[in-house]
């Protein structure tokens, strides 16, 4: 009774606390509000121009760097076109270069060339290693003159030469033809090798643009950024037409990817601001804004298939309107931001900047937050006076209730749940948090609790599926057999520690290519199970898919004449199976498999091994196929 007594006493001394803080505090915020006011009002002009002026600065200095870039490109496209030309000139009528082009190009598909692939993996002719090279010849309108011939081996020749200088500058290089062909230097993209065979590139707009009907000022050009299909990846073209004696012999040209434009156009000025980058024809090229991933189905930028209402209205503006100057600066396009413009005669571009206005409201605001932080500090002296009178009721339990919360910041949930109503000491709203932490610090121990025990379930079913995902790393999807890494793996076993017993043995499918093309690749997968099937039964073996129709097969036995009687009654199941087979080169009219078989030997190394089984099977191919080759004894 005694206590609460004394609590209505003090109940009048809370309440004139309240009120003396509630009308210092308004007063306090009138004062500053007016102040903040003022000052805003004669701030906001000033904050605004020198944003745009130190925006200007940045700008310059950043495109300053990527107009040197740009020009760069553009000079190294001089250059690739004048060595082209100087080697066109002097060896076009050399008639080595039919040689060439024989021993270098093959036929991939119906009217379609392309250059061989060992010139994109590596190597050396005449003195001259070819690596990074890909060629692609598509439908011809016409037949192929050999001075176009002589033109592609050229290009080969130039591209291997000049090409790796320039890689940290470009993605790649290529010179394209107005035949429909185009030759290229890129060590991460074999692009003529992945070119759609039925791509005429004359029909899109990139190469089409080069052409003498279409360019006839014969003029250098940048293209918008475009979908490289065949490679799968943004970029954006520069072409340099090469003529001689009128006629369009190629185009040198590089291509610019959308990494190397974010690396430098697409970073924003500033954290608070974003660019974008457009041709004159309005098409983006780059944006800090946008994710290029969201358009992979866009084969170009354009407002029709982009959508941002900011770059709509930017594109609908330069198209629609013409501009004196190169510097321009927008602010009423959008009501949230400025917009400071550039315009980039290397390669005709609009650099946008967009800055949000309310970030210069908030440089504006920068002197009326100092005289705001003075006010404080008066009103903090009349505040002090009010000290002596909540000392006692709040200073000493928010002191208590700081000890707590470090608890809490600790992790020492235990200790605040058992606290005791008489440690706690407080009262009103203090000890309603008190009260809360309590109630918190419980909740916090049986979740803990919980979690570790889910924690342990989630941990062992990670390991489990962990275990799933490594067995089907070494499977083959098709087959169910283990794959070529599991190959790699189980040999590297066995040679460390190889025996007399040890056997390997490469299988391929005879003819199978005639199959899979008369009988189609359903049919083809259907043979390649039926033939897993039986490597599997096959006794004291490991069978592996090599890769397309081969299979490998690690076994054990006594002798070489026990692994070819193996063998050959593998091979008469494999007969037994009566797969027809009509389009076959040697006699016969069902499916067969020729088998080259080795003993492992304790100086093998997998290369050897595997290229020694590899030469019985072709041993057995060209006896005819359907047949056993094992090492002579």
């Amino acid at each position: 009774m005694a206590e609460l007594i004394d609590e209505r006493r003090r109940e009048p001394r809370k309440r004139l606390a309240n009120r003396l803080l509630v009308r210092v505090i308004a007063v306090s915020l009138l004062l500053l509000v007016v102040t903040l006011v003022a000052t805003m009002w004669f701030a906001y002009p000033r904050a605004k121009q020198q944003v745009i002026a130190d925006l200007q600065l940045m700008i310059d200095e950043k495109l300053k760097r990527n107009q040197q870039s740009l020009s760069l490109v553009e000079l190294r496209g001089e250059q690739l076109a004048d060595s082209f030309l100087q080697d066109y000139r002097a060896f076009s009528t050399d008639p080595s270069l039919l040689e060439y082009y024989a021993d270098w190009f093959e036929t991939t598909s119906p009217g379609v060339q392309r250059l061989q692939e060992r010139f994109f993996t590596g190597e050396r002719i005449d003195d001259s290693l070819f690596r990074g090279m890909s060629v692609f010849v598509g439908p011809q309108a016409k037949p192929i003159t050999d001075e176009f011939r002589a033109r592609l081996v050229i290009a080969v020749r130039v591209l291997n030469r000049l090409g790796p200088a320039w890689q940290s500058l470009v993605s790649n290089t290529h010179l394209s033809f107005p035949e429909n062909a185009l030759a290229i230097y890129s060590l991460d993209n074999p692009w003529g090798r992945l070119a759609d065979k039925d791509l005429v590139m004359t029909d899109y707009a990139t190469v089409k643009s080069t052409l003498l009907t279409e360019n006839p000022e014969r003029q250098a050009n940048w293209t918008g950024l475009y979908r490289d299909l065949s490679a799968d990846y943004w970029t954006i073209t520069y072409q340099r037409p090469i003529d001689w004696q009128g006629q369009h012999l190629a185009n040198a040209s590089f291509d610019v990817s959308l990494e190397q434009l974010l690396q430098d156009l697409a970073k924003p000025i500033t954290e608070q601001s974003f660019s974008y980058v457009l041709n004159e024809s309005g098409h983006l090229i780059v944006s800090s804004r946008l994710d290029h991933k969201m358009y992979a189905q866009q084969p170009t930028l354009t407002p029709e298939n982009v959508d941002d209402s900011l770059y709509q209205a930017i594109a609908e503006r330069i198209t629609q309107e013409s501009f004196a100057d190169a510097y321009q600066v927008w602010d009423d396009l959008d009501a949230n931001y400025i917009f400071v413009a550039h315009y980039l005669g290397t390669p005709g571009w609009w650099y946008f900047t967009a800055y949000p206005k309310e970030d210069i409201v908030a440089e504006a605001l920068e002197l009326p937050v100092k005289i705001a932080l003075v006010s404080s500090l008066l009103v903090f002296a009349v505040l002090m006076t009010l000290w002596y009178f909540v000392r006692q009721e709040v200073s000493q339990p928010l002191t208590r209730l700081a000890r707590m919360a470090r608890m809490l910041n600790e992790k020492n949930y235990q200790d605040i749940a058992q606290q005791s109503e008489r440690q706690i000491r407080s009262h009103g709203e203090v000890r309603q948090v008190t009260n809360a932490f309590r109630v918190m610090a419980r909740r916090f121990v049986k979740a803990n609790n919980e979690l570790e025990q889910r924690v342990q379930e989630r941990t062992q079913a990670l390991s489990e599926a962990n275990c799933k995902l490594e067995e089907l790393a070494h499977l083959d999807g098709l087959t169910g057999l283990m794959n070529r890494r599991a190959l790699q793996n189980d040999l590297s076993a066995v040679l460390a520690n190889p025996s007399t017993e040890d056997f390997f043995v490469m299988a391929d499918i005879d003819d199978f290519k005639p199959y899979n093309d008369n009988y189609g690749h359903e049919a083809g997968d259907q043979v390649l199970i039926k033939l897993a099937e039986l490597f599997k039964r096959l006794e004291q073996s490991h069978s592996y898919r090599y890769g397309g129709e081969e299979f490998a097969i690690l076994l054990k036995a006594s002798s070489h004449s026990v692994v070819v009687e193996q063998l050959q009654a593998l091979r008469a199941q494999i007969h037994a199976l009566a797969i027809e087979h009509n389009f076959r080169r040697h006699p016969g009219s069902v499916l067969s498999v020729s088998l080259g078989v080795t003993r492992v030997r304790p100086s093998d190394s997998a290369a050897e091994l595997i290229q020694r089984a590899d030469q019985n099977m072709y041993r057995g191919k060209q006896q005819g196929g359907d047949t056993v080759v094992a090492d002579e004894v």
